[in-house]
């Protein structure tokens, strides 16, 4: 499994390297799996004119650059990754949102107020790399007018036992970072506790998808 991350520990694995990987997988094959399944269905059915994106610990912002292709008007990709930056502007470029996308470096777990009041935010494969993960989420919900997107590694037996690899791994070769995986309730509560009301759910064999609303307006579908 692989993360995208926010926490400060990131610094110590990610880069330019692994972000050119990412740009050519998506430029290749898309965004693909639950997330891009759920943004597909809720794409079609709310539609996007005029919304603003911000997409937390975005990476090179795909997910960011797939809701701005399907009419979004201008988005935000937020990290603390400086690396990150060059090839999330080539993302831009090479699916042409340059115009109506920025790149930002900053923590919204140290900065509350990095970004303003916004339509869409989105946290994917981002609220595991930090045990303030549910934390991160009720930062991000706090600052949506809209929708939330996040998605998690599954809380199941099998995804703890690779991450407790994962994080064996990471300390035999001195690395800082690790892996977490936090229980659902506890980021539905983080949403639900700033008004939003988990709507969606989809789900992988490893990653889990949800949305959350700012009032309900579809039913609670699971997939």
């Amino acid at each position: 499994m692989q993360c995208s991350c926010c926490a400060g520990e990131s610094l110590d694995i990610f880069g330019e390297k692994g972000a050119r990987r990412e740009l050519r997988r998506y430029l290749g094959k898309g965004l693909g799996g639950a997330d891009a399944r759920l943004i597909a269905s809720w794409a079609e059915e709310r539609g996007l004119e005029d919304a603003t994106v911000v997409e937390v610990g975005g990476g090179i912002g795909q997910v960011q650059a797939e809701l701005l292709r399907r009419g979004a008007a201008s988005g935000k990709v937020m990290e603390v990754v400086a690396e990150y930056g060059p090839v999330a502007g080539d993302l831009a470029r090479a699916v042409d949102v340059d115009g109506r996308s920025a790149f930002v470096l900053a923590d919204l777990l140290e900065d509350p107020d990095a970004f303003e009041q916004t339509d869409i935010v989105v946290l994917r494969r981002v609220v595991c790399c930090s045990p303030e993960g549910p934390e991160l989420l009720g930062r991000a919900a706090a600052k949506t007018r809209g929708t939330l997107l996040a998605s998690y590694p599954r809380d199941r037996f099998l995804v703890r036992a690779v991450v407790r690899l994962q994080n064996a791994g990471f300390r035999l070769v001195r690395k800082r970072f690790r892996v977490f995986v936090h229980a659902p309730v506890r980021l539905e509560r983080a949403a639900t506790d700033h008004g939003l009301v988990r709507t969606r759910v989809s789900r992988g064999p490893v990653w889990e998808t949800a949305q959350f609303d700012a009032r309900p307006q579809v039913p609670l579908t699971n997939s």
